[in-house]
């Protein structure tokens, strides 16, 4: 397509700079392009349309940067006006406007780009679904994207794929088994992004049976994982998910192999007005109730416990449900 003349007297260019040249040369190779002054500038001849240019003709082209061996400004034809459109794009760039950029890199927290001299940033929080799960085979591939931060003094932008996306969101239920990626990772929770695009958090204690100090000790960042969906509240702005409620709890096994009557050990770890609280040996918690354990009415609990004390006893109630134990002990009030 040509274009009308840009100032061809200039000797200074840079890249990305939009000139209009003449062609003065059609090799087998190369076009050599004049652009003003004493310079010239070549691009590749696949990038020439026969069809509409020949020899003598102006022709719009954009500066790389480089210069060949010959001391030539080494030019592009291919894409200058969609080079054009962007730069119409960049006077009304705006929050909310859209754009395309390629993807240069990839770091720990998002995609990586510039866009006409400006910073281009993803965050992983804001990558559609596809992008997200692709993201590794984004790099040196253009993506489509909306402005959510801009800053004109630091040429920056922050953008989101996400609302850019033709998905279509899946809801989810309590109970749900969903697969999420690990997005955000700290002590006491982790942020996860849903196959549907959704944001859930998962907390410590929902993350494994055993004691926890951090949920990075079983999660890992980036990593795709099961989780079941244990609330949702009504426009899911927020979704609580759990890792271990897909597991076999190990203290439902240790249940499973109790009955009344069985015969157990412990240490009094508690003392409560309605009773004591026994760690027993096999690592669960019962309750000696005190009523249950006297036979005088309205006795204290610490007369017939002592905090730490050893304690055997007889299972009278067992809960398996909601994990819960009464037993009897040897340890009677006196008449």
């Amino acid at each position: 397509m040509k274009m009308k003349d840009f100032n061809i007297n200039m000797t200074q260019y840079h890249a990305g700079d939009i000139i209009t040249g003449t062609i003065v040369m059609i090799g087998s190779s190369e076009v050599v392009v004049a652009i003003g002054g004493l310079k010239e500038g070549v691009f590749p001849i696949e990038e020439l349309d026969s069809s509409a240019f020949k020899l003598g003709d102006a022709i719009l082209v954009m500066v790389t940067g480089e210069v060949d061996d010959k001391g030539c400004l080494v030019l592009t034809h291919a894409g200058v006006n969609k080079a054009i459109e962007d730069k119409e794009k960049l006077k009304n760039l705006k929050v909310g406007s859209t754009l395309s950029f390629k993807v240069n890199a990839i770091n720990s927290a998002g995609l990586l780009g510039d866009f006409m001299g400006y910073s281009v940033f993803v965050p992983f929080s804001q990558c559609s679904p596809e992008d997200y799960i692709n993201k590794e085979n984004l790099v040196n591939r253009e993506i489509n994207v909306k402005v959510i931060e801009l800053n004109n003094i630091k040429k920056s932008i922050v953008c989101s794929s996400k609302l850019m996306s033709n998905s279509k969101i899946e809801p989810v239920a309590n109970g749900d088994i969903v697969k999420g990626i690990v997005i955000k990772l700290e002590d006491r929770f982790a942020i996860v992004l849903l196959k549907n695009g959704m944001k859930a958090k998962i907390s410590i204690q929902d993350v494994a049976y055993r004691h926890l100090n951090s949920v990075g000790e079983v999660l890992n960042l980036n990593e795709e994982y099961e989780f079941k969906v244990l609330d949702v509240n009504t426009d899911y702005s927020r979704i609580n998910v759990g890792l271990k409620q897909l597991q076999n709890n190990p203290v439902d096994e240790i249940y499973d192999k109790l009955t009344v009557g069985d015969m157990v050990e412990g240490q009094v770890v508690k003392i409560l007005p309605v009773g004591a609280v026994i760690k027993l040996d096999n690592g669960l918690t019962a309750l000696a109730v005190t009523k249950e354990n006297s036979d005088r009415a309205n006795v204290a609990t610490h007369h017939l416990y002592k905090l730490n004390s050893r304690v055997k006893g007889e299972i009278c109630y067992i809960d398996k449900e909601n994990h819960k134990i009464n037993i009897l002990t040897n340890k009677k009030a006196d008449n």
